[in-house]
């Protein structure tokens, strides 16, 4: 975290509620994938929930290297207005751990191949 602004990598908590449907609720784990950039023009970062979810779905990473367990759900990804929510920092995740997400994260904006 640099100045009170998550970075890439970052761990923080909040609460992102109200949600609907099948959307990640609660005061939980996120993590943010942004470059700092979109956060320094805006209090805006792309997080992706963490979650003790036990499914094995390709885009469901399984967190190592840090304190904080469980999978990050880059199918879930959101942007996230971190100072209008509050949050708190947890922890950085090391930079194999940020590369691989980041690496896997780009299948979400693949084009469909039918």
């Amino acid at each position: 975290m640099v100045n009170g602004v998550p970075v890439q990598g970052d761990i923080i908590k909040i609460n992102l509620n109200p949600k609907q449907g099948h959307e990640q609720t609660g005061y939980r784990p996120y993590i943010c994938l942004s470059n700092k950039i979109i956060s320094e023009i805006a209090n805006i970062a792309v997080f992706a929930p963490i979650s003790s979810t036990k499914r094995n779905y390709p885009l469901y990473i399984k967190l190592g290297g840090t304190e904080t367990t469980g999978s990050v759900l880059l199918d879930q990804l959101v942007a996230i207005d971190y100072t209008a929510r509050g949050f708190d920092f947890v922890e950085s995740a090391p930079s194999t751990v940020i590369n691989e997400l980041l690496e896997k994260v780009v299948l979400v904006f693949q084009p469909n191949h039918v």
